[in-house]
């Protein structure tokens, strides 16, 4: 089986994502700062809120904006006629193995900002969980839905054939 790596575009969603986070974040923090300006807080105050905020959110930001590109280089995935594997995680590794034969419901997905970037999500329904490949170009998620489709179909009738 060919394992596959994601798109490039994916990784400017994923950025996109980021930064909208690292964005909300800071407005809180400035918001935090504005009213401890307003209320009049002491120097004092002031530098051990910058200190106790300032050095963990500078801290997220960088892991914000580096955890896209990490999370890029590890993310791997495939699919045959008789099983999906995906490959992920920076941290924690995961390793999903997911038989064809179980699949019962296949979904194709998209935000606006995927709609921009010509992305598509899949959704894998099992009868025990469902499964996201998170991000994949959508021609890419049309191909995996019809190729899966198409197994699923010669499955059954394969199976119908064997009850005769």
């Amino acid at each position: 089986m060919k394992m596959n790596k994601l798109d490039k575009s994916v990784l400017k969603l994923w950025y996109i994502r980021a930064v909208i986070g690292a964005l909300a974040l800071v407005g809180v923090v400035v918001s935090v700062f504005v009213i401890l300006l307003a209320t009049g807080a002491s120097s004092n105050v002031m530098l051990a809120v910058s200190l106790s905020v300032g050095i963990p959110v500078v801290l997220l930001l960088c892991i914000t904006l580096i955890m896209p590109v990490l999370r890029y280089k590890m993310y791997t995935w495939g699919y045959d006629d008789k099983r999906i594997v995906v490959k992920q995680g920076v941290i924690f590794r995961q390793r999903v193995v997911i038989p064809v034969c179980q699949i019962q419901d296949l979904h194709r997905t998209q935000g606006p900002i995927m709609m921009l970037l010509k992305l598509s999500g899949v959704t894998i329904s099992t009868a025990g969980s469902n499964f996201d490949i998170s991000t994949l170009t959508t021609a890419e998620a049309d191909r995996l839905i019809d190729d899966l489709e198409h197994n699923l179909e010669t499955r059954i009738e394969e199976l119908k054939n064997e009850e005769i």
